[in-house]
């Protein structure tokens, strides 16, 4: 029978305290990004129910003209939500539920992680068992439970939730730990029996990494690389020439493979993504050099709900604090590494390398670091430098579990006694304590229907008129269309949006409809003439008429498009499908996919064929 490790029941137990507002009715839509979080998954099922497997385009943005958001926003965060709502639970309530399973999630792969790295470095190098339900000694999981909790509680996390309110970027935290924890397995066990796996799920994590966030692609690969090279130097000094170089063409086809996982998105996003008008994204508002962190910020405990609305000084809405507890355990990691730097164990190694990395993350989200930023034009499209404050919780709770344990083994015996597994109770509780201010949103609001349709992006739109996005081929900006009056009216209906106009010649629309990746309807024209989608423009739409494929065109001056009907009754369909690049990333993806679970599975299937053959010999 399975051990019960009642480190991971108390993290989970005291988790609840940081999601508890998550199971209150009701749901913070005034948050930064609460509307978005909600109206970004309900298109996103709208495009499942409406049969994309790979969803690319939202229907009802920029009045109704639709978008291809999910070629500019990685999937992987709405997949999480739609799993929750094909459960049955609605569009609010999935997104819910998608936050408090990436804490959860999140703060386990902390645990994990913290307890691998403890581990001594002569038993990574020889052990067999690197399962995570290896019984161990409860004062192994002293770090990994105070790492977990702090990752959950540090202030960062709270804020991305309670006031940012942003799906994906919390989702993308909770995959920091485990990315790590599967390149450091690779690294580790080299090329031992079962590399195939470790190869697979280092690739899977990192591929992941970047399905959920493309700011992961350019703000978290540094990271990752850093640590991968910190980890082949260390790991070298213990091991051969000829074992060091298979650690790290195995951990470099572990990076190649993530980023062809994510071919599916990465190509269609470079190759379509330069067709939108990116200005919105980066200039004004988003211009990452009015949201800096001043250095006094880190140590203030001021929590706000409004926004990085001061440019040149520290009078922002919202708080960038680093976090009470996680400070104090940095500052007690720095002082034992000082303290013990005769010392040379792996896990001074890793406190150091955190450290550095921390100082080096809160260094590049200040001022100071704008000469490195005009040197780097690729790093605009992260648009907030304090969005990097989520690497920095994720290093800094790692180095506040490891320095927990300096604060509690007996320094004389070197070893965590009884004593210490109480104190690491009593930091727990508080590492709860001093979040327990920022574990709240600011109002929570009643679930009504409108906010789970077309109708949020409308009102959104409304409230934000500077917030639509373009194409290349519109002509001049617009805040209204001809769909506005629609959304607008009480009888408002996600399906039934009138998408075709009659531009030139006789006739008369007799239905209609509207889904997530199509559109259409039926026609009567009296004589030839011009019928008008009232879509975007952009690669991968097909258009059919009596179901026929036909050819379509640019319809100025809004980027919509046309096409040319005879006189009579004409079905008019247009659906999203494919591009070749789209095609290529997907080829790309899938055949990695194969190719790496062929490479894990063969071993395995080799393995038995040659039992069953043996047994057939024999018999």
């Amino acid at each position: 029978m399975a051990r019960v490790d009642p480190s991971i029941v108390l993290a989970i137990l005291l988790a609840l305290f940081a999601l508890w507002p998550l199971l209150a009715p009701g749901y913070f839509y005034g948050a930064h990004d609460g509307r978005h979080s909600v109206f970004y998954l309900s298109m996103f099922d709208e495009a499942i129910r409406d049969g994309a497997i790979w969803p690319r385009w939202a229907m009802h943005h920029n009045a109704g003209y639709g978008y291809p958001t999910f070629i500019v926003q990685a999937p992987l965060a709405f997949y999480g939500g739609e799993f929750f709502v094909l459960l049955g639970f609605g569009i609010t309530a999935a997104v819910k539920l998608t936050w408090a399973a990436g804490f959860l999630v999140g703060g386990l792969g902390m645990y994990w992680l913290i307890r691998e790295w403890w581990r001594p470095e002569s038993r990574d190098l020889v052990s067999k068992d690197r399962s995570p339900s290896s019984p161990t000694s409860i004062h192994h999981s002293i770090p990994g439970l105070v790492a977990a909790l702090l990752y959950i509680f540090i202030p960062y996390h709270l804020l991305d939730i309670y006031v940012r309110a942003a799906l994906a970027e919390t989702t993308l935290m909770a995959w920091f730990p485990w990315v790590l924890l599967a390149f450091e397995r690779l690294i580790v066990g080299g090329d031992r029996p079962g590399w195939q796996g470790r190869l697979l799920l280092a690739a899977l994590c990192y591929g992941g990494v970047i399905l959920t966030h493309v700011v992961a692609l350019i703000a978290f690969t540094p990271l990752l690389v850093a640590f991968v090279l910190f980890r082949l130097w260390t790991v070298g000094r213990a091991a051969d020439g000829p074992s060091i170089l298979r650690r790290t063409t195995l951990a470099t086809l572990a990076g190649a493979a993530g980023i062809l996982l994510s071919a599916i998105f990465l190509l269609p996003l470079l190759a379509e993504g330069p067709l939108l008008d990116q200005s919105v994204y980066t200039g004004n508002t988003y211009d990452y050099a009015r949201h800096w962190v001043q250095f006094s910020q880190f140590f203030d405990p001021f929590w706000g709900y409004g926004f990085s609305d001061d440019p040149v000084g520290a009078n922002d809405g919202m708080g960038f604090q680093v976090g009470l507890v996680a400070l104090l355990l940095a500052l007690a990691s720095g002082y034992g590494l000082w303290r013990d730097r005769q010392q040379r164990d792996k896990q001074r190694q890793i406190e150091l390398f955190l450290l550095a990395i921390s100082g080096a993350i809160l260094f590049f989200v200040t001022p100071l670091a704008a000469p490195i930023w005009r040197l780097l034009p690729m790093v605009e499209v992260i648009q907030f430098p304090w969005r990097l404050l989520a690497l920095s919780s994720f290093t800094l709770a790692g180095l506040g579990g490891l320095g927990a344990v300096r604060l509690l083994k007996n320094q004389a015996e070197d070893t965590l006694g009884n004593g210490a597994v109480a104190g690491s109770v009593m930091l727990a509780f508080l590492i709860v304590f001093a979040s327990a201010g920022y574990t709240h949103p600011q109002r929570l609001e009643s679930v009504e229907a409108w906010r789970e349709d077309g109708r949020a992006v409308y009102q959104f739109e409304q409230d934000h008129p500077d917030m639509l996005g373009y194409t290349k081929w519109v002509e001049e900006p617009f805040t209204a269309s001809a769909l506005t009056a629609q959304y607008a009216a009480a009888d408002f209906a996600n399906d039934h949006l009138e998408r075709l106009g009659i531009l030139t010649g006789q006739g008369t629309l007799l239905d209609h409809y509207s889904r997530g990746q199509s559109f259409g309807g039926t026609v009567e024209m009296a004589t030839p003439g011009v019928v008008q989608i009232r879509v975007y423009f952009f690669p991968g739409w097909q258009v059919r008429v009596d179901g026929e494929l036909v050819a379509h065109r640019l319809s100025p001056p809004d980027g919509l498009i046309e096409v040319d009907v005879a006189a009579g009754q004409h079905r008019v369909d247009m659906r999203m499908g494919s591009t070749p690049v789209r095609s290529a990333g997907v080829a790309i993806s899938v055949g990695t996919l194969l190719l790496l679970l062929g490479l894990w599975g063969y071993p395995v299937f080799s393995a038995k064929r040659a039992i069953s053959t043996s047994v057939r010999d024999r018999a």
